[in-house]
Protein backbone atom coordinates (compact mmCIF):
# COMPACT_ATOMS: atom_id res chain seq x y z
CA UNK A 1 0.00 0.00 0.00
CA UNK A 2 2.80 2.45 0.91
CA UNK A 3 4.49 1.85 -2.45
CA UNK A 4 1.26 2.68 -4.28
CA UNK A 5 0.74 5.80 -2.18
CA UNK A 6 4.28 6.97 -2.86
CA UNK A 7 3.93 6.35 -6.58
CA UNK A 8 0.63 8.24 -6.62
CA UNK A 9 2.17 11.28 -4.92
CA UNK A 10 5.17 11.26 -7.26
CA UNK A 11 2.93 11.18 -10.32
CA UNK A 12 0.75 14.02 -9.06
CA UNK A 13 3.44 16.61 -8.28
CA UNK A 14 5.64 18.47 -10.78
CA UNK A 15 9.32 17.54 -10.82
CA UNK A 16 12.00 20.15 -10.24
CA UNK A 17 15.64 20.37 -9.24
CA UNK A 18 15.15 22.87 -6.43
CA UNK A 19 16.74 20.59 -3.81
CA UNK A 20 19.31 18.91 -6.05
CA UNK A 21 22.47 18.12 -4.13
CA UNK A 22 20.70 18.09 -0.76
CA UNK A 23 20.19 14.97 1.35
CA UNK A 24 17.21 14.66 3.64
CA UNK A 25 16.73 12.05 6.36
CA UNK A 26 13.01 11.22 6.77
CA UNK A 27 12.10 9.31 9.92
CA UNK A 28 8.74 7.54 10.03
CA UNK A 29 8.92 7.21 6.25
CA UNK A 30 6.06 4.70 6.07
CA UNK A 31 3.60 6.97 7.93
CA UNK A 32 1.15 9.27 6.18
CA UNK A 33 3.28 12.41 6.49
CA UNK A 34 6.50 10.48 5.90
CA UNK A 35 5.32 8.91 2.63
CA UNK A 36 4.46 12.36 1.31
CA UNK A 37 7.73 13.90 2.53
CA UNK A 38 9.75 11.17 0.78
CA UNK A 39 7.83 11.58 -2.49
CA UNK A 40 7.95 15.39 -2.51
CA UNK A 41 11.66 15.49 -1.69
CA UNK A 42 12.41 13.05 -4.51
CA UNK A 43 10.26 15.05 -6.92
CA UNK A 44 12.31 18.14 -6.10
CA UNK A 45 15.65 16.53 -6.77
CA UNK A 46 16.83 15.65 -3.27
CA UNK A 47 18.65 12.55 -2.16
CA UNK A 48 16.43 10.83 0.43
CA UNK A 49 17.29 8.48 3.27
CA UNK A 50 13.99 6.94 4.35
CA UNK A 51 13.99 5.40 7.82
CA UNK A 52 11.63 2.45 8.18
CA UNK A 53 10.86 0.41 11.26
CA UNK A 54 8.05 -2.16 11.25
CA UNK A 55 6.52 -1.27 7.89
CA UNK A 56 8.43 -1.20 4.61
CA UNK A 57 7.84 1.25 1.78
CA UNK A 58 8.53 -1.39 -0.86
CA UNK A 59 9.63 1.35 -3.26
CA UNK A 60 12.82 1.92 -5.21
CA UNK A 61 14.26 5.07 -6.74
CA UNK A 62 17.79 6.06 -7.88
CA UNK A 63 17.96 8.79 -5.22
CA UNK A 64 16.27 6.83 -2.42
CA UNK A 65 18.10 4.86 0.27
CA UNK A 66 15.96 2.72 2.59
CA UNK A 67 17.25 2.31 6.13
CA UNK A 68 15.77 -0.02 8.75
CA UNK A 69 16.14 1.48 12.23
CA UNK A 70 14.33 1.59 15.55
CA UNK A 71 14.45 5.07 17.09
CA UNK A 72 13.46 3.51 20.41
CA UNK A 73 16.85 1.72 20.46
CA UNK A 74 19.21 4.72 20.19
CA UNK A 75 22.37 2.80 21.08
CA UNK A 76 22.14 0.92 17.78
CA UNK A 77 21.47 3.97 15.60
CA UNK A 78 23.87 5.06 12.87
CA UNK A 79 22.81 7.29 10.00
CA UNK A 80 24.55 8.19 6.72
CA UNK A 81 25.50 11.83 6.30
CA UNK A 82 22.60 14.14 5.54
CA UNK A 83 21.78 17.83 5.51
CA UNK A 84 18.23 17.95 6.84
CA UNK A 85 16.01 15.91 9.14
CA UNK A 86 12.24 15.62 8.73
CA UNK A 87 10.96 13.77 11.79
CA UNK A 88 7.38 12.52 11.42
CA UNK A 89 6.80 9.77 14.05
CA UNK A 90 5.93 10.60 17.70
CA UNK A 91 8.22 13.35 18.90
CA UNK A 92 9.04 11.47 22.11
CA UNK A 93 11.13 9.07 19.99
CA UNK A 94 13.46 11.89 18.95
CA UNK A 95 15.40 13.13 22.03
CA UNK A 96 17.43 9.95 22.56
CA UNK A 97 18.05 9.62 18.81
CA UNK A 98 19.38 13.17 18.40
CA UNK A 99 23.06 12.34 19.13
CA UNK A 100 23.12 9.89 16.20
CA UNK A 101 21.32 12.42 14.00
CA UNK A 102 23.75 15.22 14.83
CA UNK A 103 26.65 12.80 14.26
CA UNK A 104 25.37 12.39 10.69
CA UNK A 105 26.17 16.05 10.07
CA UNK A 106 22.59 17.31 10.22
CA UNK A 107 22.23 20.92 11.30
CA UNK A 108 18.63 21.54 10.22
CA UNK A 109 15.59 19.73 11.66
CA UNK A 110 11.88 19.96 10.88
CA UNK A 111 10.04 18.05 13.59
CA UNK A 112 6.37 17.13 13.78
CA UNK A 113 4.62 17.22 17.13
CA UNK A 114 0.88 17.52 17.72
CA UNK A 115 -1.63 20.15 18.81
CA UNK A 116 -2.79 17.48 21.27
CA UNK A 117 -0.23 19.05 23.59
CA UNK A 118 -2.83 21.82 23.96
CA UNK A 119 -6.16 20.27 22.92
CA UNK A 120 -5.93 17.31 25.32
CA UNK A 121 -4.32 19.17 28.20
CA UNK A 122 -7.56 19.13 30.22
CA UNK A 123 -8.51 15.54 29.34
CA UNK A 124 -9.99 13.44 32.14
CA UNK A 125 -8.53 10.27 30.63
CA UNK A 126 -5.30 9.04 32.23
CA UNK A 127 -3.88 7.64 28.98
CA UNK A 128 -4.46 10.93 27.16
CA UNK A 129 -2.90 12.84 30.04
CA UNK A 130 0.14 10.57 29.77
CA UNK A 131 0.37 11.35 26.04
CA UNK A 132 0.21 15.10 26.72
CA UNK A 133 2.96 14.77 29.35
CA UNK A 134 5.12 12.81 26.88
CA UNK A 135 4.58 15.40 24.15
CA UNK A 136 5.41 18.28 26.48
CA UNK A 137 8.57 16.68 27.85
CA UNK A 138 9.73 15.70 24.37
CA UNK A 139 9.23 19.21 22.97
CA UNK A 140 11.24 20.66 25.86
CA UNK A 141 14.04 18.10 25.44
CA UNK A 142 14.26 18.55 21.67
CA UNK A 143 14.31 22.34 21.95
CA UNK A 144 17.02 22.24 24.62
CA UNK A 145 19.13 19.75 22.68
CA UNK A 146 18.76 21.75 19.47
CA UNK A 147 20.02 24.89 21.21
CA UNK A 148 22.93 23.01 22.73
CA UNK A 149 23.90 21.32 19.44
CA UNK A 150 23.30 24.45 17.34
CA UNK A 151 20.65 22.63 15.38
CA UNK A 152 18.23 24.92 13.52
CA UNK A 153 14.85 23.55 14.62
CA UNK A 154 11.31 24.14 13.39
CA UNK A 155 8.45 22.42 15.20
CA UNK A 156 5.20 21.75 13.33
CA UNK A 157 2.10 20.76 15.32
CA UNK A 158 -0.73 19.46 13.09
CA UNK A 159 -4.38 19.18 13.95
CA UNK A 160 -6.37 16.08 12.91
CA UNK A 161 -4.38 14.60 9.99
CA UNK A 162 -5.91 12.54 7.19
CA UNK A 163 -5.67 11.91 3.46
CA UNK A 164 -3.67 8.71 2.95
CA UNK A 165 -5.96 6.11 4.52
CA UNK A 166 -3.50 5.59 7.40
CA UNK A 167 -5.07 7.70 10.16
CA UNK A 168 -7.29 6.57 13.03
CA UNK A 169 -9.71 9.50 12.87
CA UNK A 170 -11.23 10.30 9.47
CA UNK A 171 -10.37 6.91 7.94
CA UNK A 172 -11.84 5.02 10.91
CA UNK A 173 -14.99 7.13 10.63
CA UNK A 174 -15.19 6.35 6.90
CA UNK A 175 -15.02 2.64 7.69
CA UNK A 176 -17.85 3.05 10.18
CA UNK A 177 -19.98 4.79 7.56
CA UNK A 178 -19.32 2.03 5.03
CA UNK A 179 -20.11 -0.76 7.50
CA UNK A 180 -22.82 0.67 9.76
CA UNK A 181 -24.16 3.54 7.61
CA UNK A 182 -24.44 5.68 10.77
CA UNK A 183 -22.13 7.68 13.07
CA UNK A 184 -22.99 8.24 16.76
CA UNK A 185 -22.54 11.81 18.00
CA UNK A 186 -22.78 13.66 21.30
CA UNK A 187 -25.15 16.55 20.64
CA UNK A 188 -24.94 19.24 19.54
CA UNK A 189 -21.55 18.16 18.08
CA UNK A 190 -20.78 21.82 17.48
CA UNK A 191 -17.06 21.89 18.26
CA UNK A 192 -15.00 23.26 15.38
CA UNK A 193 -12.58 20.98 13.52
CA UNK A 194 -9.85 21.75 11.00
CA UNK A 195 -8.65 18.48 9.43
CA UNK A 196 -5.36 18.83 7.57
CA UNK A 197 -4.22 16.71 4.62
CA UNK A 198 -0.92 14.87 5.10
CA UNK A 199 0.32 16.19 1.75
CA UNK A 200 -0.08 19.78 2.92
CA UNK A 201 1.96 18.99 6.03
CA UNK A 202 4.76 17.48 3.94
CA UNK A 203 4.66 20.56 1.71
CA UNK A 204 5.02 22.68 4.85
CA UNK A 205 8.08 20.69 5.92
CA UNK A 206 9.77 21.32 2.58
CA UNK A 207 8.71 24.97 2.56
CA UNK A 208 10.61 25.73 5.77
CA UNK A 209 13.84 23.91 4.82
CA UNK A 210 15.87 26.97 3.86
CA UNK A 211 13.72 29.65 5.47
CA UNK A 212 15.57 31.34 8.35
CA UNK A 213 12.34 33.06 9.40
CA UNK A 214 11.16 29.67 10.68
CA UNK A 215 14.29 28.71 12.63
CA UNK A 216 13.65 28.26 16.34
CA UNK A 217 9.88 28.59 15.93
CA UNK A 218 6.83 26.36 16.43
CA UNK A 219 3.71 26.46 14.25
CA UNK A 220 0.26 24.97 14.83
CA UNK A 221 -1.02 23.78 11.44
CA UNK A 222 -4.64 23.10 10.51
CA UNK A 223 -6.38 22.53 7.21
CA UNK A 224 -7.78 25.28 5.04
CA UNK A 225 -11.31 25.01 6.40
CA UNK A 226 -12.96 25.10 9.81
CA UNK A 227 -16.27 23.29 10.24
CA UNK A 228 -18.28 21.87 13.12
CA UNK A 229 -17.86 18.24 14.10
CA UNK A 230 -21.41 17.61 12.85
CA UNK A 231 -20.70 19.28 9.51
CA UNK A 232 -17.42 17.36 9.18
CA UNK A 233 -19.22 14.03 9.60
CA UNK A 234 -21.95 15.06 7.16
CA UNK A 235 -19.32 16.10 4.59
CA UNK A 236 -17.67 12.70 4.92
CA UNK A 237 -20.97 10.89 4.29
CA UNK A 238 -21.51 12.91 1.11
CA UNK A 239 -17.92 12.33 -0.03
CA UNK A 240 -18.54 8.58 0.27
CA UNK A 241 -21.78 8.84 -1.70
CA UNK A 242 -23.97 8.12 1.31
CA UNK A 243 -26.90 9.93 2.92
CA UNK A 244 -25.79 11.51 6.22
CA UNK A 245 -27.13 9.58 9.22
CA UNK A 246 -26.03 10.85 12.63
CA UNK A 247 -27.25 9.08 15.76
CA UNK A 248 -27.39 11.33 18.86
CA UNK A 249 -26.48 9.36 22.00
CA UNK A 250 -26.81 11.30 25.29
CA UNK A 251 -24.71 8.68 27.11
CA UNK A 252 -22.01 8.42 24.44
CA UNK A 253 -19.18 9.62 26.75
CA UNK A 254 -20.02 7.01 29.37
CA UNK A 255 -20.44 4.32 26.72
CA UNK A 256 -17.04 5.02 25.19
CA UNK A 257 -15.42 5.04 28.63
CA UNK A 258 -16.84 1.55 29.22
CA UNK A 259 -15.78 0.26 25.78
CA UNK A 260 -12.29 1.66 26.31
CA UNK A 261 -11.92 -0.17 29.62
CA UNK A 262 -13.20 -3.46 28.18
CA UNK A 263 -11.26 -3.24 24.89
CA UNK A 264 -8.10 -1.11 25.40
CA UNK A 265 -6.79 -1.97 21.92
CA UNK A 266 -9.59 0.12 20.37
CA UNK A 267 -8.06 3.33 21.81
CA UNK A 268 -11.42 4.94 22.60
CA UNK A 269 -12.66 6.81 25.68
CA UNK A 270 -15.38 9.24 26.67
CA UNK A 271 -13.20 12.27 26.01
CA UNK A 272 -13.59 11.59 22.29
CA UNK A 273 -17.32 12.30 22.64
CA UNK A 274 -16.90 15.26 24.99
CA UNK A 275 -14.50 16.92 22.55
CA UNK A 276 -17.19 16.82 19.86
CA UNK A 277 -18.41 20.05 21.50
CA UNK A 278 -15.01 21.71 21.94
CA UNK A 279 -13.15 23.74 19.31
CA UNK A 280 -9.93 22.03 18.17
CA UNK A 281 -8.51 24.38 15.56
CA UNK A 282 -5.23 26.09 14.73
CA UNK A 283 -4.26 29.61 13.77
CA UNK A 284 -2.61 29.25 10.36
CA UNK A 285 -1.75 32.95 10.11
CA UNK A 286 1.86 32.75 11.45
CA UNK A 287 2.66 29.89 9.04
CA UNK A 288 1.03 31.72 6.14
CA UNK A 289 3.08 34.81 6.96
CA UNK A 290 6.43 33.05 7.43
CA UNK A 291 6.38 30.40 4.69
CA UNK A 292 3.23 30.81 2.61
CA UNK A 293 1.27 27.97 4.18
CA UNK A 294 -1.98 27.52 2.23
CA UNK A 295 -3.65 24.14 2.91
CA UNK A 296 -6.64 22.71 1.05
CA UNK A 297 -10.20 22.49 2.34
CA UNK A 298 -11.54 19.32 3.92
CA UNK A 299 -11.70 16.39 1.45
CA UNK A 300 -10.49 18.55 -1.43
CA UNK A 301 -8.20 17.01 -4.03
CA UNK A 302 -6.84 13.46 -3.82
CA UNK A 303 -7.98 11.63 -0.69
CA UNK A 304 -7.54 7.99 0.31
CA UNK A 305 -10.01 6.69 2.90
Amino acid sequence: MRRQLLETVLKSVPESSGYSGRTVLVTGASGQIGVNAVALALARGAQVIAVEHRTELGFTHPRLKLLSADLAAPAALAFPRADILIHTPPIWLLPDALPAIVAAGIRRAVVFGSVSVFSKRDSLNAIEQSVVDSLTRAEDKVSAAAAEQRLDLTLLRPTMTYGMGLDINITRMARMIRRLHVVPVYNPASGLRQPVHARDLAEAALAVWDNPATFGKAYNLGGGEQLSYRAMVQRLFVHLGATPRLLPLPLLPQSLDLVGRLFPALHVNGEIARRMNRDLVADNAPAARDFGYCPRGFLSGEVVL
